[in-house]
């Protein structure tokens, strides 16, 4: 078996985290950043677990990674049912005995007024960004608790989104219950980084604008019990190809920040730094006035 090239950065080697046999388990490791982080930890050395919703996809992907000569597998996983988080985890550890990096990418979206949502739409969005992310740590906390104590990597890796800091500029519309659901993985994963600080286990938090990937198809593949699929739009595929940053880049910036130890991670082209960062900018300074106020 070959082996895959290793990512050069020009980070201090010394102080960084080694992810040479580290087991990474990935959501929604089919498409999109997901797939992009998969493949960057693939060429750090790095075992691979790719789990989601969509089987053929997975296969797919983990036999591309083994033709590259990463040691990979595939599982089924529908991350808002408790059961099969608990099977996936099984899986993991029948297969490499243990996990590394636990990184929570599988999400969906939908983007619209609050009040204009439906509340099964509202559901779906919780159950897969948030209860998602919450079964999967519930689950592999053990395991990662397991090796640190061996003196290895254990590290948690969430998704969230630009709109989990600030509400950037987005048209007429703002995603609310999306948003919403993104607020609720940044302030889980600002909890969860010091309560497993005393366990020896990293947790990152990434916030990206927009990405080129198949988030504006998301509806495609929602469960029956939220409503069944519904196809994207082509004027949403359209605007994330024209402005989304490329998947493959967010994804290798993700790996360097992690392996540096960061916390928040935001990986942002020129046009979406500027305006995050007046976003942010605004809400704390409203934020300090009250604080402040008499």
């Amino acid at each position: 078996m070959g082996t895959v090239p290793i990512i050069q950065t020009n980070m201090n080697i010394d102080s960084e985290k080694d992810f040479g046999d580290c087991v990474a388990v990935v959501t929604g490791g089919a498409s999109g950043i997901a797939r992009s982080l998969a493949f960057a930890l693939a060429r750090e050395g790095a075992k691979l677990v790719i789990a989601d919703l969509q089987p053929e996809p997975a296969e797919q992907v983990a036999a591309e990674l083994d033709a590259l000569g990463a040691e990979a597998m595939a599982v089924q996983c529908d991350i808002s049912e408790a059961d099969a988080v608990e099977h996936l985890a099984n899986e993991t550890i029948k297969r490499f005995g243990g996990i590394n990096l636990l990184c929570n990418i599988a999400g969906v979206t939908v983007v619209d007024k609050l009040h204009e949502t439906a509340p099964s739409d509202i559901e779906w969005l919780f159950h897969v960004n948030v209860f998602g992310m919450c079964n999967t740590v519930r689950c592999f906390t053990p395991e990662l608790q397991a090796s640190a104590k061996r003196g290895e990597v254990a590290h948690i890796i969430n998704a969230s989104s630009g709109f989990g800091v600030a509400m950037p500029s987005m048209g007429p519309t703002l995603p609310s219950a999306y948003a919403g659901t993104k607020h609720a993985i940044v302030g889980l994963s600002d909890a969860m980084r010091s309560e497993l600080a005393e366990d020896g286990i990293g947790v990152s938090v990434f916030c990206p604008g927009l990405v080129n990937t198949q988030t504006w198809n998301s509806k495609s593949f929602r469960q029956d019990r939220f409503g069944g699929p519904v196809p994207g739009t082509v004027d949403s595929r359209a605007r994330v190809e024209a402005w989304g940053q490329d998947p493959d880049e967010t994804a290798a910036m993700i790996v360097d920040r992690v392996k540096r130890g960061d916390f928040y991670i935001l990986p942002l082209d020129e046009t979406a730094r500027a305006t995050m960062e007046r976003a942010i900018q605004e809400r704390y300074k409203e934020l300090l006035e009250a604080i402040n106020r008499r």
